[in-house]
């Protein structure tokens, strides 16, 4: 049964929906499990990540970097013409020399970031202390 992910059990019925079909991970039922993980089944069938609760701690990390974030706190850092700066929530905002303001880096995309690399070549270091790799 390696590899394969549910099979067909005729002993056991689902006391829940009357189904034959089990998961070969934890033998439960394949219909019920789809019923209780339906919205992070399509969210992985569309690529996304499923949607997992939070511990207390990493909870209280994010309420933190929210606040923090809020209260406008950064690390900013100068590379010649460029300034950058980096926020709690993970955001890279650039400055360019000719004064345009790049507010959040990843939401460029692929290839416009290419192009600011060729225009800007200080904006490797930029991407290489925010701990991009970019090699």
């Amino acid at each position: 049964m390696a590899g394969v992910p549910s099979y067909i059990d005729i002993d056991g019925l689902c006391p829940r929906c009357g189904n034959f079909r089990r998961r070969t991970r934890d033998r439960s039922c394949y219909a019920c499990h789809l019923a209780r993980s339906g919205a992070n089944f399509e969210r992985m069938k569309a690529g996304l990540a499923p949607i997992v609760g939070r511990t207390k701690d990493s909870h209280l990390d994010l309420l933190k970097r929210q606040k923090a974030e809020r209260d406008d706190e950064h690390i900013a850092r100068q590379f010649g013409d460029l300034s950058a700066k980096l926020w709690p929530m993970g955001r890279l905002e650039v400055t360019f020399p000719d004064g345009y303001v790049e507010p959040d880096m990843t939401k460029l995309s692929w290839q416009a970031c290419m192009n600011a690399l060729e225009m800007y070549p200080g904006l490797r270091d930029v991407l290489r202390w925010a701990g991009w790799s970019v090699d």
